[in-house]
């Protein structure tokens, strides 16, 4: 039995998001210098208003280094800001600041209209079926992991 890299998933869909990755990756490097990474913090705050950089890792499918460098890229920009955690002095609580907030509001348009490039190309109903095969192969993903 021979693999193939070209019709093997995972390399498949690695290929994939890297492209598109780095074609919508020039909405947020070029004005603001931010990192795919930065991007994803600043994202996934601003969803979630405030939340522990654990809940960051999870909720961005970032691992902690990433998350860790990434807030301090941030903070050293200003566009969040750490405060302790008044439940467990033991964790800090990460925020968007306001010219975060006001640097997402300009550049998630952007984003928006690239999203809706790449899935232009499908029909409607194609883009809720993609929707649903991506999840479902992310569950089976999700089971294998468990299983070991």
């Amino acid at each position: 039995m021979n693999l193939n890299l070209d019709d093997f998933l995972p390399y498949q869909i690695s290929v994939l998001a890297e492209l598109v990755s780095q074609s919508i990756a020039p909405v947020y490097q070029a004005r603001h210098g931010l990192m795919r990474d930065d991007w994803r913090v600043l994202v996934a705050l601003n969803q979630g208003k405030h939340m522990r950089a654990t809940d960051i890792s999870l909720h961005a499918s970032l691992d902690k280094m990433q998350v860790s460098r990434a807030i301090a890229r941030l903070e050293e920009k200003n566009l969040l800001a750490r405060t302790v955690d008044e439940h467990d002095k033991r964790n800090l609580i990460i925020s968007v600041t306001p010219k975060g907030r006001a640097i997402y509001q300009e550049i998630a348009p952007g984003m928006l209209a690239r999203n809706q490039f790449l899935l232009d190309c499908l029909p409607q109903n194609e883009q809720e079926q993609l929707k649903t095969i991506l999840q479902s192969i992310q569950q089976r993903a999700e089971q294998l992991i468990r299983q070991g």
